[in-house]
């Protein structure tokens, strides 16, 4: 499975499909947790400013007794509460309150009604941006930009006046420390979990593979003894077939009945010959012979080889070769004249009288690019994922007119990649083809030689 170039990229594709759905799927459970996390933190601060600023305002309100003024009795309540303009001195206590403030980051100011302090308790020592007192929760900063949960409430004097405001705030410095814990865990578990997602999807694919590449094997294996044990019968016909024509006493009925069959014996003997050396060269048991091949030949050969042909379907036939230097690859020209030849046959056959096929030759960045184009019926742009497929036809009638097998493109195809090379289409509607091979070159010929030698010592 792993020499298959098919079962190869359809495994990767599993594998890459597999990694991104997970991979969105952490992503997606790694938001939740960011998500949950805020709203629980914000629950819980939530619910201990609310418990802490009731408890500090019910005390308060009933010791204020004259508006903006805070009371002795305040004082001893809240242990460390400075006064702004004063100096303050450290003070120790076991006070709950002051422990809140101390400990876990808590703070509490007493504003005018006009929304100065008017003093402050914990560790915030820093001036609040956006005094405006509201009655809800708020987020609201410091000078040095650092962010706060408030919850501000009314505070009134013993006779019902108002007094001021009660502050109470949390810093989101706790927050930004379980955040930047998960920030942390995701960055360096992300890429992690990514690989070992991605090696278990590539195994996964792998295992969901084997069973259709065995039945991929088995009939692989079966078209090649099919067309193997095909051979004989077919040339024994084929002989048949011909001594009965040879003969001199032959009905003119009988004769026409026996050149049709010959022509379908022949049929199926090219189509036998063609299945059996395609599947054979896709199951890599043809050797390619590594040698090098010249490309500047191989075109001109083939120019001069179909030229009677194209002649003989009043078909203008031109060769342009634009690299200035000779052409080399490596590989088997045998094999790709046959794929080449292909390409140029198919062109002259679905090209009308008096059209033009022109074969074209070039070198560009390391590359040779073979292009065969004609103006003519073109293919459907819904038939172009399909015309490399075996026995597929564009045009069924005119193929079977032509004594096509349907096999053409798909060996034209295989020997290309069988030379890691590639083989593309270009095609409109009744506007005409374009093929365009590209193969990989070698530009020194001695090289080459070094390269053939080297292949044929190992």
């Amino acid at each position: 499975m792993h020499q298959n170039r098919l079962f190869n990229r359809t495994r990767i594709q599993l594998t890459l499909t597999y990694a991104l759905v997970i991979g969105v799927i952490t992503l997606l459970c790694g938001s939740a947790i960011h998500f949950v996390m805020i709203r629980a933190f914000t629950r819980i601060v939530d619910r201990e400013l609310n418990t802490l600023a009731g408890a500090v305002h019910d005390t308060l309100e009933s010791v204020l007794q004259q508006p903006e003024i805070v009371a002795p009795a305040a004082t001893k309540f809240l242990p460390g509460l400075c006064l702004i303009g004063k100096e303050c001195g450290l003070v120790k206590s076991d006070s709950r309150i002051f422990e809140l403030t101390q400990e876990q980051g808590y703070s509490l100011r007493l504003l005018n009604v006009k929304g100065r302090a008017i003093a402050t308790l914990g560790p915030n020592k820093h001036k609040l941006i956006n005094n405006v007192p509201t009655m809800n929760w708020k987020t609201i900063t410091d000078d040095r930009g650092e962010r706060y949960y408030t919850h501000t409430l009314l505070l009134k004097t013993i006779d019902n006046r108002d007094w001021g405001y009660l502050q109470v705030a949390q810093s989101f410095h706790r927050l930004d420390d379980y955040m930047h814990s998960l920030h942390l865990i995701l960055i360096l578990g992300t890429p992690l979990a990514m690989l070992v997602i991605g090696g278990a999807s590539w195994w996964l694919s792998g295992l969901a593979m084997r069973p259709i590449y065995h039945s991929y094997q088995q009939i692989q294996q079966f078209t090649v003894d099919a067309a193997h044990e095909l051979r004989t019968p077919l040339a024994v016909t084929r002989i048949a077939v011909e001594s009965a024509l040879d003969a001199e006493i032959v009905a003119s009925e009988t004769r026409n009945n026996l050149e049709i069959a010959q022509r379908q014996v022949r049929h199926l003997s090219y189509l036998a010959e063609d299945l059996l050396w395609l599947s054979r060269l896709e199951a890599k048991q043809l050797p390619l012979y590594q040698q090098p091949c010249c490309l500047n030949d191989l075109v001109s050969d083939l120019e001069e080889e179909l030229a009677p042909l194209a002649m003989a379907n009043s078909i203008d036939l031109r060769l342009e070769i634009l690299a200035i230097q000779p052409v080399y690859t490596i590989g088997d020209s045998d094999r790709l004249y046959r794929a080449i030849s292909n390409l140029i046959t198919n062109a002259i056959q679905y090209t009308p009288t008096q059209g033009v096929v022109s074969i074209r030759l070039e070198s560009a960045d390391r590359q040779a690019i073979i292009a065969v184009r004609d103006n003519g019926i073109g293919i459907a742009p819904e038939d172009l994922s399909h015309i490399f497929d075996r026995f597929y036809r564009v045009q069924a009638d005119r193929s079977r007119d032509t004594g096509g097998t349907g096999l053409g493109l798909a060996i034209a195809r295989a020997i290309v990649e069988a030379h890691q090379g590639s083989i593309q289409v270009e095609s409109k509607l009744n506007l005409g083809s374009i093929f365009t091979v590209t193969l990989p070159t070698k530009t020194n010929l001695s090289k080459i030689r070094s390269d053939v030698s080297d292949n044929l010592v190992g």
